[in-house]
């Protein structure tokens, strides 16, 4: 930690390290339905619109279903950095893709603000995800007004208010 703070001369603030990263966000989300693709395109026409630069494992670092235990620890080990160099995170919670969960828990535990998209929610949302998220977008204008509001204050926040389960 102390070499990551004299390498990067960060400041630390709120429990969250706020340095220059390689990425603005990293996204995660499954592709594996038509639902989560749609959601994971949804927010990289929204980042494109506004300028980020973001890491989309789908994009970056896909895992053939035969791969070896090296090449699998490559991906894991690759989606992990690149969940370290981002400033935040962006998780697609359609379809509720485990890998798409795990990269949320590992996100809140390296202090990165989550923004999760739940793109027409009806009911409740999670209460674990409500409270590890910096905000929680269930239209598009709302992932906008997240992105944007997050992109020039690092420690933006927006209570989730609605029902939990």
């Amino acid at each position: 930690m102390i070499d990551l703070l004299i390498k990067t001369k960060s400041i630390l603030k709120d429990r969250r390290i706020i340095t220059k990263m390689k990425y603005d966000f990293y996204l995660a989300s499954g592709w594996f339905s038509p639902d989560q693709e749609a959601g994971r395109q949804t927010i990289l026409d929204i980042a494109n619109e506004l300028g980020l630069t973001y890491f989309s494992p789908k994009d970056e670092i896909v895992c053939a279903p035969g791969a070896t235990i090296e090449q699998q620890e490559k991906v894991f080990s690759g989606n992990i950095d690149a969940i370290k160099n981002s400033r935040f995170v962006v998780v697609n919670t359609a379809g509720k893709d485990m890998g798409t969960i795990f990269e949320a828990g590992a996100s809140y535990v390296l202090n990165k603000p989550i923004i999760y998209l739940c793109l027409g929610l009806k009911g409740n949302f999670n209460l674990m995800l409500s409270r590890s998220g910096a905000a929680v977008a269930t239209t598009k204008d709302e992932l906008r007004e997240h992105l944007s509001r997050i992109q020039n204050e690092p420690y933006y926040r927006k209570e989730y208010i609605g029902n939990i389960e």
